[in-house]
């Protein structure tokens, strides 16, 4: 999926764009605090119903203005909505009808982001992994999110439950059952969706010749003994849990490892090291959905800032590969198109586009001056 164009208002110091996008490459150069990482940040609202940056959608609206608002038309006449209020709440639309949740859009409007925050997930905590794995699932297996609500909604219970000091086993176990069933149910989603990350990865790996990054090994770690079923480890766990006050094991537990020989990566292998793993595992996330008929979006920030020149050239060529757009920033115009510029049509003739002051201007190319 692309999009064609891109309309905010209001939106930090962006007071209206109103953008046409092309296929392949589209950068946005000009100095720092300009505006370009907020464009990044406004097809990420627009796809997710959020920021990235922040929870508080009020520090995101213009200074001075009520509200803000960003659409979207996809290559396939879609449209998609988001108007955030000052005071609180607002509105998300898709085909000029409000939304059933921002979950529509994500599915809609699947986005990749390689930014400074991205390179976290090696030394984050399992959330931050998990998250990663899930947003692989969601856009594969579409009972997933069903399910994994389900399990949510039961682990809430329990939890309550545990708060509350001596309690019947008996109600504990009417939630266990629950969690037991859509547990594995989740657990299964991620299995299989992990066994085709891996897959895609291990792709990845081989184009890195005899870099340490091509010997990380990664595995899924479930949540629980695998060798119990989910609902005989919550009845062994319940002593322990009830004087924690909350569930210790489960899906909601779930994390993946990446090693080098048996050590955690990220003890192991260089910063730079590091942040290309990092793409190349965000880049097997993209490869999995194209393989079931969509193309996600990349958002990538400030890219030179973040990778060296060759590995800059590499993900490139893997993002052209399993991608149909992708928005990239920086701050010098060749350095930033660079990467680029050896690919194949149409990701060898960027969409150039200059930022100052909020202000975002299409840069014609030569084809368009002649």
């Amino acid at each position: 999926m692309t999009l064609r164009r891109l309309v905010l208002s209001n939106f930090r110091n962006i007071a209206h764009a109103d953008l046409t996008l092309g296929t392949g490459v589209n950068l946005f150069c000009g100095k720092n605090g300009s505006g370009k990482t907020s464009l990044l940040e406004a097809v990420h609202m627009l796809s997710s119903g959020r920021s990235f940056r922040t929870r508080h959608h009020s520090s995101v609206i213009q200074e001075g203005s009520g509200q803000l608002t960003v659409f979207g038309q996809l290559a396939g006449g879609t449209t998609l909505g988001i108007e955030r209020l000052a005071s609180g709440g607002g509105r998300i639309r898709v085909n000029h009808g409000d939304a059933e949740s921002s979950s529509q859009l994500a599915a809609l409007l699947p986005l990749q982001v390689i930014n400074s925050e991205s390179f976290s997930a090696l030394d984050g905590g399992p959330g931050v992994r998990r998250r990663l794995l899930d947003w692989t699932v969601f856009h594969v297996e579409h009972s997933f999110i069903r399910a994994w609500k389900n399990y949510q909604i039961a682990l809430k219970q329990r939890n309550a439950l545990l708060r509350r000091g001596k309690i019947d086993p008996s109600s504990l176990a009417v939630w266990e059952q629950r969690m037991a069933a859509t547990g594995v149910e989740v657990d299964h989603f991620r299995s299989q969706a992990f066994a085709a990350l891996s897959a895609a990865l291990r792709g990845l790996q081989g184009d890195l010749g005899d870099s340490p990054v091509s010997r990380v090994d990664f595995s899924y770690r479930r949540g629980w003994r695998k060798e119990l079923d989910l609902g005989e480890a919550l009845r062994l766990s319940r002593e322990g849990d009830m004087a924690q006050g909350h569930t210790r094991i489960g899906p909601q537990r779930a994390d993946l490892r990446f090693t080098v020989a048996g050590e955690p990566a990220h003890n192991i292998l260089s910063r730079g090291q590091q942040k290309m793993l990092v793409c190349a595992l965000r880049t097997a996330m993209a490869e999995v959905v194209r393989q079931r008929g969509d193309k996600p979006v990349f958002l990538v920030d400030d890219l030179p800032a973040e990778l060296d020149e060759e590995n800059q050239q590499q993900f490139a060529r893997w993002v052209s590969r399993c991608s149909g757009q992708v928005l990239v920033t920086g701050i010098d115009a060749e350095a930033t198109a660079r990467p680029w510029r050896g690919l194949e049509s149409p990701w060898n003739t960027p969409t150039m586009f200059h930022v100052e002051h909020g202000k975002i201007t299409a840069v014609p190319t030569a084809g368009d001056r002649q």
